[in-house]
């Protein structure tokens, strides 16, 4: 199964700032829940681990970072991962990332992504990867924007024994709350259409 996705993030930082963060790529995993750079075998390459919780199933997918293209004066950067689990289970994303100024000494964050996953991962469809990358990739911002508050360190340091977990259920339930916020929080006297959408949003979340 291959789904894309597509995320904007303004940063409060200058560009400058926020380049040399992004291509730190060591760095810069770090920023990723559930993901942690194991060996870093050149400047173009990595090997590293994600570990993945969905209800029971858990599972880690161990594999390699390429940094494929960096152009420094356009602010573009494109990866490729790639993943497999002892389940059977695999994965890769085609991230590409471009940095635009904006005034006020604000940076755009843009990310375009091409992910494919088989096995015990597919079957959870785009319903579920969707709204979970969401999520994701907000983490993902909230962190890089930590990140550039704290001074860089030898990329030796974020070869890590702990492996965190990406919590799916949890972060599946996160937007869901979200979207119904959304959905609940627009008038004090809900419609019949509004009562309409509740219950599809239900249906969807439980449908299998």
């Amino acid at each position: 199964m291959k789904v894309e996705l597509e995320k904007s993030f303004v940063i409060k930082a200058a560009i400058a700032d926020c380049w040399r963060l992004l291509s730190d790529i060591p760095r810069v995993a770090t920023c990723m829940p559930g993901a942690s750079i194991t060996q870093v075998i050149d400047a173009s390459h990595f090997v590293g681990l994600v570990m993945v919780s969905i209800g029971p199933m858990r599972l880690q997918f161990a594999g390699e970072l390429e940094l494929m293209m960096t152009d420094a004066s356009a602010r573009k950067l494109v990866l490729m991962a790639t993943g497999t689990d002892k389940s059977g289970s695999s994965a890769t994303m085609k991230l590409t990332t471009t940095l635009v100024e904006k005034e006020n000494h604000e940076t755009l964050l843009h990310g375009h992504a091409e992910i494919t996953v088989n096995g015990q991962l597919a079957q959870f469809g785009s319903r579920m990867i969707g709204p979970v990358s969401d999520v994701i990739l907000s983490q993902f911002a909230d962190h890089f924007r930590q990140k550039l508050m704290q001074p860089s360190i030898a990329a030796e340091a974020y070869v890590k024994p702990e492996k965190p977990t990406l919590n799916a259920s949890i972060l599946l339930w996160a937007s869901a709350k979200k979207l119904l916020s959304s959905l609940w929080g627009k008038s004090d006297s809900p419609s019949t259409d509004d009562n309409h959408r509740k219950s599809s949003i239900w249906s969807w979340l439980y449908r299998k």
